[in-house]
């Protein structure tokens, strides 16, 4: 079953990696990822990291899991952006996004809004479909 979950949060992932190796190749964003194999790799244990602490959020607090998917994964996609962006620029990985100016902020928070609205969905999906298995 928890396949489906890491299969869910690897699409998450990488649809993210490319809205952010888009916005850069368009010259939208200045964050200044480069995304090599070995980032990537990283990148997406960091997806299957975060994917699987929100089910554990989900799973241990009903009132959070009753929220809205969109709602829900657009607040945990921008608190992922805050830890994770500010992590990345403070070891000089990336460029912080707030010094680079809104273009790349935007573009940037979208990416993490829409894993996290991704990794949501997955969640609520394949967990709805334990529970009618269930019942």
């Amino acid at each position: 079953m928890y396949w489906k979950y890491s299969l869910g949060f690897l699409i998450a992932s990488l649809t993210q990696a490319a809205i952010i190796a888009g916005s850069e190749a368009f010259g939208i964003s200045t964050l200044g990822a480069k995304i090599t194999f070995g980032q990537l790799i990283i990148h997406i244990l960091a997806g299957q990291a975060a994917g699987f602490l929100l089910m554990v959020i989900m799973q241990g607090i009903t009132g959070i899991a009753k929220t809205n998917f969109w709602l829900l994964g657009s607040i945990y996609g921008a608190i992922v952006w805050v830890a994770l962006v500010s992590i990345n620029s403070a070891q000089g990985t990336i460029n912080a996004p707030w010094t680079q100016g809104p273009s790349t902020i935007i573009a940037s928070l979208l990416a993490f809004v829409v894993y996290g609205i991704t990794a949501t969905y997955t969640i609520k999906k394949y967990g709805e479909q334990v529970v009618k298995a269930v019942c």
